[in-house]
């Protein structure tokens, strides 16, 4: 009898292995995803990919705590800061993508452990009160701005943290750092800073500014139908905050997450999160697979900046001769 016993626990044993013992809810195996993002975009991502999967795909994308360890992880979704931050610890593994090779040197890491997915673009904000005033077609390029009459510009202080350092240095890197310089502080009687990213676009909605320079997600987050300002992406070009996806290289499951960064670089659905979740951010390949990459002449990157220590010698020079002593506007 108790060799009977036994023998039926082996065949449930087996029976399990053949159901995919050992793997996730629902029979599906996992990786996990880390990321620096707003938890409720990643989730939406996580959900639409899973979403999809069918009987012979059952990898499944579990998201993990934003205060978590990334290299805990299987694969990353995030900030290039972060990206860069793991590259130069050998934390990450090259991506075996075959969409790689259609993004430029400027959207990827040069070893391709990291691949731009999407990006952030500056945006001018025109209270539309003020466009009526000037007219529209006067505020149709950055340097423009520099030719308003009476304008009132709000930004953000481009010193409060690493995404607006690195706007500072995409700037100079297109522009040329005197070029750059030269521009803002001819913008500088006319502008308050703002301590929140936020306040920029609260004060161009509320006629507070006329202008405000800052980020397509920022205004996506205050956007209603009876918004009182519109946002325009110069056609010269903005400069961006782009984020990318990379495999962690401790993790025995990378060959798992690719199928995800190849579906966050190139699928229609993930294009539709981006959308539907009001996030601002605009697709790398906007065509997806059959189309070609977003004009990479328009999007301004660091290209020059070749450390931290570099783009900080930059936010000093902006902070000595443009910021210099200005008030935030804390509202």
């Amino acid at each position: 009898m108790k060799k009977i016993l036994q023998f039926a626990v082996l065949l449930l044993c087996l029976a399990g292995l053949a159901g995919g013992c050992g793997q996730g809810a629902g029979g599906a195996d996992t990786v996990t995803l880390y990321s620096d993002l707003d938890e409720k975009f990643v989730q939406a991502m996580a959900d639409k990919y899973n979403a999809r999967q069918n009987d012979k795909q059952k990898v499944k994308v579990v998201v993990a705590k934003k205060d978590g360890d990334p290299q805990a992880a299987d694969v990353v979704l995030g900030s290039t800061d972060l990206l860069r931050r793991l590259a130069d610890q050998d934390a990450l593994q090259p991506v075996p993508s075959e969409y790689a090779d259609l993004l430029p040197e400027t959207l990827k890491d040069k070893k391709d452990r990291w691949l731009g997915v999407f990006y952030d673009p500056a945006v001018i904000l025109v209270n539309q009160a003020y466009s009526r005033q000037v007219g529209q077609e006067n505020i149709e390029h950055w340097l423009d701005l520099a030719d308003l009459p009476s304008v009132r510009i709000s930004m953000e202080n481009l010193t409060n943290k690493e995404s607006t350092k690195n706007f500072l240095a995409a700037a100079s890197s297109h522009m040329g750092q005197d070029a750059c310089l030269d521009f803002f502080r001819k913008l500088r009687p006319r502008t308050r800073f703002a301590k929140y990213a936020i306040s920029p676009v609260r004060m161009a909605a509320t006629g507070d500014a006329d202008i405000a320079i800052t980020r397509r997600s920022q205004v996506f987050k205050y956007l209603q139908n009876d918004f009182p300002a519109y946002a325009v992406i110069p056609e010269e070009g903005s400069p961006i905050e782009l984020f990318g996806a990379g495999l962690v290289k401790a993790s025995r499951k990378g060959k798992k997450a690719v199928p995800f960064v190849n579906w966050l670089l190139q699928d229609s659905e993930a294009r539709t999160v981006l959308t539907t979740e009001r996030c601002g951010f605009l697709p790398v390949l906007p065509q997806g697979r059959k189309g070609q990459v977003i004009d990479t002449g328009v999007l301004w990157t660091n290209t020059f900046y070749k450390d931290a220590e570099a783009v900080q010698r930059l936010s000093d020079i902006w902070m000595k001769e443009i910021r210099i002593d200005a008030a935030e506007v804390e509202n």
